[in-house]
């Protein structure tokens, strides 16, 4: 049952940004993108979430707590594509409420990507974000999570299901963005 709708999305301001074309629009969504996750990182709300979501793993494996994120978030969520033309940027906090009352949200790779760095930069991990292209004029057309863990950065593609490290093959361009 869908419930009432309008109360769902009371307190969720949504705001219309012209953030351009190009790759000067991408940088600037990257740049907003990072802001959500600085933000989110340091809100307890978050942290509590991964916190639970690492529980019982040892404290010395980073590898298998950013594979329990990742795992969470890829058994808890789903791929949806936002409209086209327009770019939904959910906050951890709206996707993690979601959750909390059993709901399942529909997230696109930008929102898996706040989601799931907000997440592990709340637990002490560098963070990064990567906008790719795959097509051969360089348009970019996808965003994912890059995570530090010892010495290696290892790519969350959370679109796909191959876990943390896997990037698609045939990449024509990156553009990195840090999250310090």
């Amino acid at each position: 049952m869908i419930g009432n709708v309008s109360q769902q999305t009371v307190g969720h301001p949504v705001k219309k940004l012209f953030l351009g074309y190009g790759d000067d629009a991408i940088k600037r969504t990257l740049d907003l993108m990072a802001n959500i996750i600085r933000a989110s990182s340091q809100n307890y709300y978050v942290r509590r979430w991964a916190e639970k979501m690492v529980q019982g793993i040892d404290s010395s494996d980073s590898l298998g707590k950013v594979e329990a994120i990742f795992n969470y978030i890829k058994g808890n969520t789903s791929y949806l594509r936002d409209p086209q033309g327009t770019e939904f940027l959910k906050t951890p906090l709206v996707s993690l409420q979601l959750l909390e009352v059993g709901d399942r949200p529909l997230l696109d790779c930008d929102c898996l990507s706040i989601l799931s760095l907000s997440l592990l930069k709340s637990i002490g991990f560098p963070v990064a974000l990567r906008a790719s292209s795959y097509k051969s004029n360089g348009k970019f057309t996808h965003v994912y999570g890059m995570v530090k863990v010892g010495e290696n950065w290892l790519s969350l593609d959370l679109v796909k299901d191959f876990g943390p490290g896997w990037e698609a093959p045939g990449v024509t361009k990156t553009m990195d963005l840090g999250v310090a």
